[in-house]
Formats: C-alpha cells, structure tokens, sequence
C-alpha cells in the first residue's frame, strides 16, 4: 500500500466501518464454508479480504493515472479520482456546481459517480480550508500494511465489535454461542424433535446436558453437517421458551426452566437494590479505599481488574442469608462467564472435603447462586472470611472457609424488638469460620427476621432515617459509642441492601455524625433532635 494512497494505517482502521459490500462477502463465506463461523474467523477473513481490495484499487488507480481527490483541487466533468477517506474507491465527476455556504468562502461542488450500484456523492472543491487537503504522513510500514496477522492482533477487536453490531442488526443471520449462520440455511426441527429433548433434560434433572448429547436422541439427515446440525438445534432451542442454554464461554449446555432453582430465575427480594441518589465525589480518600476493599458488586469500579487466581472476602448478610457470593469486581474474574447466556451453571467444590455440588452464575444480578447448605455445614456467620479460588478442572471454582474452629464469641446479634423492629445486641454465639470483626452479624430466629423484614417497613425507610436507626443501635454495644463505616455498612444490609457509597455520604452530610479518628464515627443526639 502506496503512502500516495493518502491515509495511514492506523486511520484506516480505527475507522473501519462495516459496508455492505463487506456483509455480502461474510454472506457469501458463510455460504461456501458451509458451517458456522466465529465473529474473529470472519473478521480475519474480511481484512484479507479488504487489503485484496485495497491492493487491487491502488493499482488500478496507478495504472489508469487515476488523481487523489483533495478538497483544494478543481476538477471537470469526465475527471476519475480516488477517494481514500471513502474506503478508497474510485469514482468519476459527472457535475459541478457553485457552493452555497457564506462561512466557507468561494468554493465548488462536484458530483461523482462511484463504480458498482452505489448512490451518487457531493464533494467539495477548490475548497482551500480543509483537513483532506494536507492528510497525515502513513508512519507504518508496507509488511505490517500487508501482513493480516499483524492487523488482526493491532484491530481485530475494533473490526470484531463493528462487524457484530451490523450482523446483530440484520434479520437474516443469527448468533448462537459466539458463532454466525444465514437463519435460511438453517435445518429445520419440528415439535416431536423439541418433546424429545425435553424429555431428555427431564431424565437428567433438568440437565445440563450438551448439544451432542442431545443430538444423540434426534434423527437427522446423514448428509448434513454435524456443525451445522447442532447450530441448528441451538437456535431452536433457544427459541423455545422451555429451554435454557446454561453453559460456560465455548460450551453449549441446556437446562430446563421449570427445573432450575427458583431464586436462579427469580433473584430474592434481599438482593435487590434500588439506586439511592448520593454525591460520590464528597467521599474522602479513606472511604474511597475502603469501598474499593468491601468489593461490592453495586459498586460502580470502572478500571479493569486484574485476573486473581484466589480472592477472600467477608459475608455480607444478603448473600449469607440467600446462599450466594457477589460477582464482585474481583471474584467474577473466577467464576465462568458467556457470549449471551443469562445463567451459567457450574460447579463448585469443597475444598475441605472435596464435594462437589451446582454454582449458579446470573450475570444480570451480579450473584452466585448455590452455597446455602455449604455456608450452614460450616456455621458461616454474616461476616466470615471465605475464599474463593479457581478449581483444577475447567468450570470449577473452589470454596473454603478460614479457620474451621467452631467456638461460642460474642458478637454482635441481631435482635427483633417491639413491634417487630430489627435492632441488634451482644450475644454469645456459634461460630465454625473465622470472621471479620467490623463485619459480623449474628443471627438467633431466622423466621423472625424474615417476618419482621416483610412486615415491618424499615426497608422501605428513607435512607438517612434507616442509617441513623442502625448506627444509634451500633453504638449502644461498645463503651466509646463509635461506629466504624465497615460496620454500619454490614448492619444496613441487614434491614436493607445498599452498597457502600450512599451509606458512607450519610456520615459526610449529615450533622449528627461527629467524625473521630480514622473510619469512625459517634453520634450528636442534640443534632438529631434538631434535625
């Protein structure tokens, strides 16, 4: 590629926009391959593709003297130019005109035809303020501009994004697992193929089962390709509302709906989290750091995370009390993750005894499903330290708990009083794991929580009321009356699921918190009564 083509490398695709002579080549590959293919099979034949056009356009344009179109320039009827900021095509002037715009001076407009079925385009000319008329210099140099390995590993995910969103805009090709295919080419299952299936699932427990396995039981024409005829019944089977496809990135697996853990498809109403107007940037370095510590998954963390092979977290009550772990920042760089499943079913391990039992990712709500019974094998309270770390097979994690000792300490408990308001007290309580001590939270009646949680209302208080309420009850256990922000944090989640942030601006806003050393905080009982 000639540096008189007129526009870098590095330009030409960061740009690169996905045309519809681009589309009707990945319809055409599609077509002759015959079996689906992935979004970066087909944007690593597309760029080979484009440079043959490209190589092809700059000869043509050099063996027929074909001018370089620059604003500045005056051209007539009947003149050819190449256009490089218009994917580099050639096209022929077929009319000129004066300009109509006071702000930019005297200046022409030309008329050109492009080759193929294209509709006409305007340019301007003898236009002498323009960017065109001076391009940059192409600092690359001709291997990497011809070497589509070197392109692909530089752009490929520019082009792969580009060339998703105008094929998820088309009717006629549809996605399954990461893969493409023309929905027309598709075989064709009918009711008794789906009945079958169901009743397959249905025999396994709802599954998961894969494709292939499934595909055992479906009789299929021999001569079809066995890629294509499992895609095939993917897509039907995604468009059949009885069926869920479970499986991790790369993996197909299904499951029935009607047989998948009712909290999977309906997340509990303790994880819920409705968005609390609150002004991050009053939080203080302090708090800053101790958000990004409590890792909580409504916390809006925008830089990437780097890949942990193990993380340790501190319980939190809505998650203890449902059986789950956050898909924090941190832990979802652990747990399997999909091209377009809601729900991903995998398997976690003990890694105490080595049992294995189902995890459940549910991407939309941020949540890990499948712990309850582990948590109360191990007398895990609100609070206590987990790790959590990849497993040795594919599709496993692993879950332990630190310091398996089981004792009797006081901590602080949840307490129901008068009318079924939650407080909290000092109790002697079982405890089988190590905790952290600004997290933990005891709990004697679980019913009586849970029905003075449904009928009682403070989880429906005003935010500023219902941290006032859990930190007066906080600071009545300890001599000093101070409440650390970690620990009003855990006992809020008790009554209400809030991250850390608008919880932690209510100790910056309000006047009735006196700030007194480090991340604590006592209560001004004059100030409330004022307030």
């Amino acid at each position: 590629m000639d540096r008189t083509v007129g526009f870098t490398l590095e330009k030409y695709w960061n740009e690169f926009e996905v045309r519809d002579s681009d589309l009707e080549f990945i319809y055409n590959l599609l077509l002759e391959r015959e079996v689906p293919l992935t979004s970066d099979e087909m944007a690593g034949a597309l760029i080979e593709h484009r440079l043959e056009r490209l190589e092809e356009e700059a000869k043509q344009a050099e063996d027929s003297s074909v001018n370089i179109y620059a604003p500045a320039e005056k051209y007539k009827v009947g003149e050819r130019l190449l256009f490089p900021a218009v994917d580099n095509v050639i096209g022929e002037v077929i009319g000129v005109r004066k300009g109509e715009n006071p702000e930019l001076g005297k200046f022409d407009v030309i008329s050109v035809a492009f080759e193929g079925d294209g509709p006409d385009r305007e340019f301007a000319s003898k236009l002498k303020d323009h960017r065109l008329n001076d391009p940059p210099e192409d600092s690359s140099d001709g291997a990497e501009a011809n070497s589509p390995e070197e392109i692909f590993n530089k752009f490929g995910d520019v082009i792969e994004e580009r060339l998703g969103i105008r094929l998820d805009a088309a009717d006629d090709i549809v996605r399954i697992a990461g893969k493409w295919f023309p929905s027309a080419l598709l075989a064709e299952f009918h009711e008794g193929h789906l009945n079958l299936a169901e009743a397959v699932l249905d025999v396994a427990g709802g599954g998961p089962t894969s494709t292939s396995e499934l595909m055992q039981h479906v009789e299929m024409p021999k001569d079809l390709d066995p890629l294509l005829a499992e895609f095939s019944l993917d897509y039907t089977l995604q468009e059949d509302e009885r069926f869920d496809e479970v499986g991790p990135a790369g993996e197909m697996l299904w499951y029935l709906k009607r047989l998948e853990p009712p909290e999977v498809l309906y997340p509990p109403p303790r994880l819920e989290y409705e968005q609390v107007p609150h002004d991050r940037s009053i939080l203080t370095k302090n708090l800053l750091d101790l958000e990004a510590l409590l890792d909580d998954e409504f916390s809006p963390f925008e830089q990437k995370q780097a890949d942990h092979d193990e993380v340790v977290i501190s319980l939190l009550f809505p998650h203890w009390r449902v059986g789950a772990l956050p898909l924090s920042k941190k832990l979802q760089t652990l747990f399997p993750t999909a091209y377009e499943a809601p729900r991903i079913r995998f398997i976690l391990v003990d890694g105490h005894s080595g049992d294995s039992f189902p995890g459940w990712v549910v991407r939309a709500e941020r949540i890990v499903f499948g712990l309850d019974e582990w948590y109360r094998r191990y007398d895990v309270p609100t609070g206590g330290l987990i790790r959590v770390r990849r497993g040795d097979n594919p599709g496993e994690v692993i879950v332990e708990t630190m310091d398996r000792r089981r004792r009797n300490d006081w901590i602080r408990t949840v307490s129901i009083g008068e009318g079924g308001r939650i407080g909290f007290t000092m109790l002697k309580q079982p405890v089988g794991t190590a905790y952290d001590d600004l997290m933990v939270v005891g709990l004697i009646d679980q019913s009586a929580l849970d029905e003075a949680w449904l009928r009682g209302g403070q989880n429906q208080m005003p935010i500023d009321r219902l941290v006032a309420h859990v930190f007066r009850e906080l600071s009545k256990l300890n001599p000093q009356s101070a409440v650390h922000a970690q620990s009003l944090y855990s006992g809020v989640n008790v009554i209400r699921r809030l991250p850390p942030a608008p919880i932690f601006t209510e100790l910056l806003t309000r006047p009735y918190y006196l700030h007194v050393g480090d991340l604590y905080w006592r209560f001004d009982e004059s100030s409330w009564s004022q307030s």
